[in-house]
């Protein structure tokens, strides 16, 4: 498996200020409880600090479906090549805040500029109220050919105030996929 995922620092709802987003905590987690390597999507523009900036930046892209450009990046283990990651997995796990509901468009790039025809997609994200919102929906539909298994959403307080409380929920939604006939490896 292989844990790919967007995540942004700076001012989040809810949750104030920052140095790492809610999503890259809970990805690590979901790395080390799986084993898995993981990797990160890098916007080539960084988005504002700000909240509200960010936010409407945000908000112009999904309106505009825009497709910002992107980086793949390693995070573990060291030298790792981040697109020979993806292209060899048989199962990912996707990470991503829920941004006005919707998946974040950076994350829309990756889904466009890779094949995952065959794979195993696991979602978690993080959030502050609204669950996986429409991102079920909007990754089936982006994901033809790929099994979509049942996702994860955490609260992004909860990441942040404790992630290692977050452990057995993270250790009990890999076991179901699993359950489901999926091999760990």
């Amino acid at each position: 498996m292989l844990v790919v995922f967007f995540s942004r620092p700076g001012e989040n709802f809810n949750v104030g200020v920052v140095d790492e987003g809610s999503t890259a905590k809970l990805a690590r987690i979901v790395a080390e409880e799986s084993g898995a390597a993981s990797v990160r999507i890098v916007p080539d523009r960084a988005y504002p600090a700000g909240y509200d900036e960010a936010k409407s930046l945000i908000q112009h892209e999904l309106e505009a479906q825009a497709r910002p450009g992107i980086a793949l990046r390693a995070v573990s283990p060291d030298g790792l090549d981040a697109e020979r990651a993806v292209a060899a997995a048989g199962r990912i796990a996707l990470g991503y805040p829920i941004w006005c509901g919707s998946l974040p468009m950076p994350v829309r790039t990756f889904l466009d500029g890779h094949d995952l025809r065959g794979k195993t997609i696991l979602p978690f994200c993080t959030n502050e109220g609204s669950g996986l919102a429409r991102t079920m929906d909007e990754l089936r539909g982006a994901l033809p050919g790929c099994d979509v298994r049942d996702g994860l959403p955490v609260l992004g307080s909860a990441v942040q105030s404790d992630p290692d409380a977050l452990r057995p929920l993270v250790a009990r939604w890999l076991a179901s996929a699993d359950a489901d006939g999926v091999s760990a490896g």
